[in-house]
């Protein structure tokens, strides 16, 4: 994993912690990941093809507006295609990801194609919980402390 060098910011600690432990729960090692602070987002290089895109890599993005999607590399410098939006919740547990994940490497049409729209206050507040609990970053233990177990709400268009 690489990590945007000299952050000391709670909330960019809480996401690496995060993304440690998705990356871990999708099975991934290497250098796989990039968490950026701003804008707060992260870019997760997934193993595995697309059907119908069998030359393009597929990649998982998250951005603190518009959590989880699934992204496909245009291999030419141009921005990523997204081709799907986890949505439900901006900081799902590492196995909703990864079941999302998987679900997108056969070619279901997991998530939504449409981007959701999340309070960043109430997400920066989530991440801000992880960077105190690294190793409940993200799990379903970790959930039932200060962190509640009901999605953040999208906000409304």
């Amino acid at each position: 994993m690489e990590w945007e060098l000299g952050s000391v910011d709670p909330v960019v600690r809480g996401l690496r912690n995060y993304v440690r432990n998705v990356v871990e729960t999708l099975g991934l090692t290497g250098d796989s990941s990039f968490v950026q602070s701003e804008p707060l987002s992260l870019y997760l290089a997934v193993d595995g093809h697309l059907p119908g895109y069998p030359n393009r890599d597929v990649a998982l993005l998250w951005d603190e507006e518009r959590g989880w999607a699934g992204a496909l590399e245009t291999g030419c410098g141009e921005d990523l295609i997204v081709v799907s939006y986890l949505g439900g919740d901006p900081l799902p547990q590492p196995e909703v990801v990864a079941t999302y994940t998987a679900a997108l490497l056969r070619g279901e049409a997991p998530g939504r194609s449409e981007p959701p729209a999340f309070p960043g206050a109430e997400v920066r507040r989530g991440l801000r919980w992880m960077a105190r609990m690294p190793d409940l970053a993200g799990s379903s233990v970790g959930r039932r402390g200060d962190l509640p177990n009901a999605p953040v709400p999208a906000r409304a268009s």
